[in-house]
């Protein structure tokens, strides 16, 4: 008896946990510099990883998922979407006009606090197709 309700008990207690999370930040750089604002997004492979969008916004180059309420990502395969921005504010441009088109790459994220740097290759600076930022 004593037994069948200690296993109970873990099994409740296992039920409460939520997945920990992984803490991730880095830098953001376009031609050598750090970007001067933009985003993050981590679009997750659902079927792998489960979970919903993050984005983290990116300011002087940095970025980190600590200065966020839900601060971090489930461990599991991404699809990141780097948006870079020169900062000045205009109607329609928020983040001020795009230095580079959106950029995409896949990455692993592991368990644990997570350092990832993103480098914007050059050729992400030609041929921008500007997109309104929203005015607030």
């Amino acid at each position: 008896m004593r037994l069948s309700v200690l296993l109970l008990l873990l099994v409740m207690v296992g039920c409460d946990s939520k997945p920990k999370l992984t803490e991730i930040s880095g830098t953001v750089t376009f031609k050598g510099q750090p970007i001067p604002a933009g985003d993050v997004s981590f679009t997750p492979e659902v079927s792998v990883t489960g979970g919903q969008l993050q984005m983290y916004m990116v300011k002087d180059g940095k970025y980190d998922s600590a200065q966020t309420p839900e601060s971090g990502l489930l461990p599991g395969k991404y699809k990141v979407r780097i948006n870079g921005y020169d900062g000045k504010q205009i109607p329609n441009y928020f983040s001020g006009k795009q230095i580079f088109n959106a950029v995409e790459e896949q990455i692993e994220i592991t368990a644990g606090k997570m350092t990832k740097d993103f480098v914007v290759p050059d050729a992400a600076g030609q041929n921008i197709k500007y997109v309104e930022t929203a005015d607030f």
